[in-house]
């Protein structure tokens, strides 16, 4: 998506941001009950994500919701 919006143009009109809102968790929590981000979708992390989008935009925003530590 981050490819897209730069590509076609979004991102020089004023496009900002990219969401990640929902389908990143695992189905399952882990141990602790704790949201897991899905390894299939994201093999190299939420970390390695949120990298490569700043190389594209300036804005990124890691909002954490029960967890112990950061995913980024």
């Amino acid at each position: 998506m981050t490819d897209i919006l730069v590509n076609e143009g979004y991102a020089a009109v004023g496009y900002e941001y990219i969401n990640v809102d929902d389908c990143w968790p695992e189905r399952e929590r882990d141990a602790r009950g704790r949201l897991v981000p899905d390894r299939e979708r994201f093999p190299y992390g939420m970390k390695s994500l949120s990298d490569y989008v700043s190389t594209r935009f300036v804005i990124v925003v890691c909002l954490l919701y029960h967890f112990d530590r950061p995913l980024i």
